[in-house]
């Protein structure tokens, strides 16, 4: 493992978010960008492909890839659901890697719905079965294009990108990254701190009355194996850990927030993640996502903790 993580800002690959990403900070470059794509970004790669290759960067730059929420045929995407279009999903995912020379594409360890009664262990179990397959291939098309492939935990309550309200019985159990890794070869694991805080605070915080499903989400996050409730700590519990991305949490709605405004102090877990990890990747929620001011603030803050 490196001996001190790449320090990324993110974008989508749009000509305003890279124009605005692709600026020295300080007079100093970041040292990449993680490229977030929707489903709409990769009906044609090759567009993408353009923008990121004709990009001035210095030497050295790294680009990592994540993957959409949603899936090409209009439904959420899901390691579990045995889809065609999800498998098209890694797999145009894996094209755009090769074409780049990205270093690593995360895809998100996520079955969404609104239902809650799929809260269950025995759906958890089903779920993360079914999941193996997919990820299996997922991991072949990833290597297959030169790149690492990586999941990413959950948060307790899924917003979507639409603000709604859906659960996943996998993927927020330190656990369950634990399951997946240890049966497919090559699978390494992205840690956030944002979705790493919202699931510690869920499992501390009484349900919240305004919201109906915060009670049977607490039952169901209480059967689930025990997590040590300090950030870092919790965050470290993760195998195969090789990225990861960064923003603080308030409650179990704030997710994405500002380095310095939520629940926890970050510096502790920078400071680990920067010997522990390859990348670490900005990932606060801007006002306006062509000017990146709280992702760029956080970038400055990790630089005085890493370096």
């Amino acid at each position: 493992m490196a001996a001190t993580a790449k320090l990324l800002l993110k974008a989508r690959p749009t000509p305003a978010q890279l124009a605005d990403r692709l600026r020295p900070l300080d007079g100093v470059w970041p040292d990449g960008i993680e490229l977030y794509l929707a489903a709409s970004d990769l009906a044609d790669v090759n567009r993408v492909a353009r923008l990121i290759l004709d990009a001035a960067v210095p030497d050295g730059f790294v680009w990592l890839i994540e993957g959409p929420v949603d899936s090409l045929d209009g439904a959420d995407f899901d390691v579990s659901r045995e889809s065609e279009s999800d498998l098209e999903v890694v797999g145009r995912l894996a094209q755009l890697a090769r074409l780049i020379g990205a270093k690593a594409v995360n895809i998100h360890v996520i079955s969404p719905s609104p239902d809650l009664a799929r809260l269950t262990q025995t759906c958890r179990q089903i779920l993360l079965e079914r999941a193996v397959p997919f990820l299996q291939r997922f991991v072949e098309v990833t290597e297959q294009a030169g790149a690492t492939a990586t999941v990413e935990h959950m948060p307790p309550v899924l917003r979507m990108r639409r603000s709604d309200f859906a659960f996943t019985p996998i993927g927020m159990a330190a656990d369950d990254l634990g399951y997946l890794t240890h049966r497919i070869d090559g699978l390494r694991v992205l840690v956030d701190t944002s979705h790493g805080g919202l699931y510690l605070n869920a499992r501390r915080l009484p349900p919240d009355p305004a919201y109906p499903w915060s009670a049977p989400l607490k039952q169901y996050l209480e059967t689930l194996p025990e997590e040590d409730s300090d950030l870092t700590r919790f965050l470290a519990s993760f195998p195969r850990v090789e990225n990861a991305q960064v923003s603080n949490a308030a409650g179990i709605l704030g997710e994405g927030l500002a380095y310095d405004r939520g629940d926890f102090d970050l510096d502790p877990t920078i400071e680990w993640l920067g010997a522990n990890v390859r990348h670490i990747v900005t990932e606060t929620l801007e006002n306006n996502n062509d000017d990146a001011v709280q992702m760029r603030a956080a970038l400055r803050r990790m630089r005085a903790v890493v370096r």
